[in-house]
């Protein structure tokens, strides 16, 4: 067999099929209340096991089971809040992120959770916001509603040295594998590798340690190398990982399909890599079984990927289709490489759409703004709403930033394969809007909090169901 390259591998992955219009009358949408009394819901997920329950994760470190009439039992299935990281009493991405049952869990009663959890005494990073990233299974205790704490087997430990860009998608695809998203690093918000004690000044007063503006069009410069890591194949941050747990124990398999498997260059772990925050990873339950990437966007563009090849996704030599530098992010360059290190072409985002930073006065950048944060969705396949059958669902934190107004979206694949998908409204709501979730028959969720932060108990489960008439 004649070998080749693994440029030419990568340019053989990139063959797309044909997509078909499914243009339909967008239906009239209607939410309805399933459970509240929640810090910051994050993830809704069912076991397709006939009993109607639904688990409900809290970014603060708790899942509850949600019985088949919406009841939310007291007792969490899950708590690993002294496990944790401190969240701040203001806006924090960090938290129980994602959970992903496994698809022999009827038998094996095993799943997975990606978490923050509190900073090893080993990291170099020692300011307030470190922590250690976490992917970890657990399994089930003897009373099917309760998970056994000291079950817990840790897969992935990175040291993290701020709470931003965490990624945390966690998913298992048609093939088994466990799909993992990791950040790239949170550095690039500004925050010292290593704290900055204070100083006193002339009259023997402490000063404050170094404080670094986390506006993203602000950073230093010394900051900058962190937005090389999602580029960099030897790291594990800005990638989505594919693991066989099924072996390797006590760690974890590599698929021998994974592109660097085997390869002196790359680690071995990766599938892909490119991105800045892939917050949300989900699977098409039926056709191709697709793998949807979504992540917040770091300038202007909000995007949400079909990742159905292994390659580069650009980050950050692009932000979706457009160039980026952090240098110059409010007036970003016309031209940038089009192919990665290796050769590989860069791939392109299928939705992609404008944020509320076009708005300042700095930008260079001209375009009409959509929202603040995509915060991931699902391809539709339940049957309560069928005008939506084969559309992407997604949603965005919010269409002001200074205003609770969380927004729903659905986007149309096109008749030209990487043509973007057209975007229409579906709702326009009066709160946050966190992160959406998908039942066993299909059905999508919201999660909701008034103010978008982890604290109270503002944060609600709706289900998306057709408007009376």
């Amino acid at each position: 067999m004649k070998q080749v390259g693994l440029a030419t591998v990568l340019a053989l992955c990139l063959v797309d099929p044909v997509a078909a219009d499914t243009r339909e009358p967008i239906p009239e949408i209607a939410l309805e209340l399933v459970a509240e009394g929640f810090a910051a819901p994050l993830l809704l997920i069912a076991l397709p096991d006939g009993s109607g329950r639904r688990f409900a994760g809290d970014q603060v470190g708790v899942v509850y089971v949600l019985d088949a009439n919406g009841s939310k039992r007291e007792t969490p299935f899950l708590d690993i809040r002294q496990r944790m990281v401190g969240l701040l009493k203001a806006f924090d991405e960090r938290g129980l992120l994602a959970l992903a049952f496994h698809p022999d869990f009827a038998r094996n009663g095993l799943f997975y959770v990606n978490y923050s959890a509190k900073r090893r005494p080993e990291s170099p990073f020692t300011g307030k916001t470190a922590y250690t990233w976490r992917t970890s299974e657990f399994k089930v205790s003897a009373d099917p509603n309760r998970a056994d704490p000291a079950s817990e087997r840790v897969l992935l430990e990175l040291d993290w040295v701020n709470r931003k860009h965490n990624g945390g998608g966690l998913a298992f695809g048609p093939d088994g594998y466990l799909y993992v998203g990791v950040g790239d690093g949170g550095g690039a918000h500004g925050v010292p590798d290593v704290y900055i004690p204070p100083k006193r000044d002339k009259d023997d007063k402490f000063r404050h340690a170094e404080e670094i503006d986390e506006d993203p069009f602000k950073i230093p410069a010394r900051f900058h190398k962190y937005d090389r890591y999602a580029q960099d194949t030897n790291r594990l941050k800005g990638k989505i990982l594919r693991l066989d747990v099924d072996r390797g124990h006590p760690g974890y398999a590599i698929p021998p399909t994974n592109l660097f498997s085997g390869k002196s260059e790359g680690r071995e772990e990766i599938f892909a890599w490119g991105f800045r925050n892939p917050f949300r990873i989900s699977f098409d339950r039926s056709g191709n079984g697709d793998m949807f990437v979504s992540g917040v966007a770091e300038s202007f563009w909000e995007t949400v990927y079909l990742v159905d090849r292994q390659g580069n996704y650009g980050w950050a030599i692009r932000e979706g289709r457009h160039c980026y530098l952090r240098a110059r992010a409010f007036d970003p360059p016309k031209s940038c490489p089009k192919v990665g290190a290796l050769g590989e072409p860069i791939r392109d985002p299928i939705i992609e759409y404008a944020n509320w930073s076009v708005m300042r006065p700095w930008s260079k950048v001209k375009a009409e703004p959509m929202g603040t944060a995509n915060v991931g969705g699902f391809i539709y396949r339940g049957s309560a709403l069928p005008a939506l059958h084969g559309k992407f669902v997604f949603g965005d934190f919010s269409s002001r930033i200074e205003k609770p107004s969380g927004q729903l979206f659905v986007s149309t694949p096109p008749a030209a394969w990487k043509s973007l998908w057209s975007i229409e409204k579906l709702l326009q709501l009066n709160v946050r809007l966190h992160s959406l979730g998908e039942d066993a028959e299909g059905e999508l969720y919201l999660m909701t909090t008034a103010q978008g932060i982890p604290v109270g108990n503002t944060g609600k489960v709706w289900k998306l169901i057709p408007a009376r008439r």
